[in-house]
C-alpha cells in the first residue's frame, strides 16, 4: 500500500486521469518541471489575497508592487518551471496586464466588500479536511475564498473565458462543500462560486456560481472509494485518450509516452 498520510483534489482528479501520472508523482515522486500555468495561477492568488484583506483599497501602483512580489516568491519556489513559448519577463508582464484590467480590479473590489476578518464564517485559504468511509486517510484541501455570505469560492486563471457549462461540470466545488458539511459549517443552498480570471491580452474577469445538492455526497464517496481501492491494490493503468496525454499538459510526457516518439 502507497505511503500516504492523505488525498487531495488534486491527486484524486490525476489518478482519474491517469493512473500511471499518479503514480510517477505521488508513489515514486518523480521531479518534472511544472507548467508555468501552476506559479502563475499561485501569483495571482497571492495578488487576490493581498486585495481582499487590504485595509484600504489598493491604487495601480501598490497592486502592480504586489504583483511582482506575488511572482518573485513563485519563482523562488519554482526552479524547474517549464515555460513553454513564454519567458519569466512575459509572463510577468502578462499578470501586471491581469491585475490592472477593469474587470479583474471590479472583481477584487466586490469580493473585498464582502469580506470582514472579524466575521468567523470568512476566511481566505480556509484549510477543510474530508473522511470518507471505508478510506483510512482523508481528503485535504484549500478554499480560497469565503466572504460574509458564507458561499465558498475559487480563483481560476484562465487562458480563454469559462462556459457555464464548464463551471457546472467541475466536481472540485462538491468536495469543499461535502467538507465544510462535515465540520458543520453551513453554506447557503450548497452553492459555489468559480471566480475565473483571463489571460489575454484585454483580460476579463466573471463569476460562475453552481450549486450542489446534499444527496451528491454520497456518489462523491463512492467515486472516492473507487479511486481509492485502485491506488491500494496497485492498479495505475495508462489512459492515452484524455486530454492531459501530451507534451503540453502533461509533466511526464516524455517519461512515459513520449520516449517513444
Amino acid at each position: 500500500m502507497p505511503d500516504l498520510n492523505h488525498l487531495s483534489y488534486s491527486s484524486i482528479s490525476t489518478y482519474l486521469l491517469c493512473g500511471n501520472a499518479w503514480r510517477l508523482r505521488y508513489l515514486e515522486r518523480v521531479a518534472a518541471p511544472v507548467s508555468v500555468a501552476l506559479p502563475f495561477g499561485s501569483a495571482f492568488h497571492g495578488v487576490a489575497e493581498a486585495y481582499i484583506k487590504s485595509e484600504v483599497e489598493p491604487d495601480d501602483e501598490r497592486v502592480l508592487n504586489i504583483a511582482l512580489a506575488a511572482w518573485n516568491e513563485q519563482l523562488e519556489r519554482n526552479s524547474d518551471i517549464n515555460w513553454g513559448d513564454d519567458t519569466p519577463e512575459q509572463v510577468a508582464n502578462t499578470l501586471q496586464r491581469v491585475v490592472k484590467a477593469k474587470p479583474v480590479q471590479e472583481l477584487l473590489s466586490k469580493l473585498r466588500a464582502n469580506y470582514d476578518a472579524s466575521n468567523p464564517v470568512c476566511a481566505i485559504e480556509k484549510r477543510v479536511e474530508l473522511k470518507v468511509p471505508g478510506v483510512p486517510i482523508p481528503v485535504i484541501g484549500y478554499i480560497d475564498f469565503i466572504g460574509n455570505d458564507g458561499i465558498p469560492g475559487d480563483f481560476k486563471t484562465a487562458a480563454r473565458m469559462w462556459t457555464s457549462n464548464k463551471a457546472d461540470g467541475e466536481l472540485q466545488p462538491l468536495f469543499y462543500l461535502a467538507a465544510l458539511n462535515q465540520a458543520g459549517q453551513e453554506v447557503p443552498g450548497w452553492r459555489f462560486r468559480h471566480h475565473v480570471v483571463t489571460k489575454t491580452q484585454r483580460p476579463d474577469a466573471k463569476t460562475f456560481e453552481v450549486a450542489h445538492k446534499p444527496s451528491e455526497m454520497f456518489w462523491l464517496f463512492e467515486l472516492i472509494t473507487a479511486a481509492w481501492r485502485g491506488i491500494e491494490a496497485g492498479v495505475f493503468p495508462l489512459n492515452p485518450s484524455t486530454w492531459k496525454c501530451g507534451p503540453k499538459y502533461c509533466e511526464y510526457f516524455g517519461q512515459c509516452r513520449g520516449k517513444y516518439s
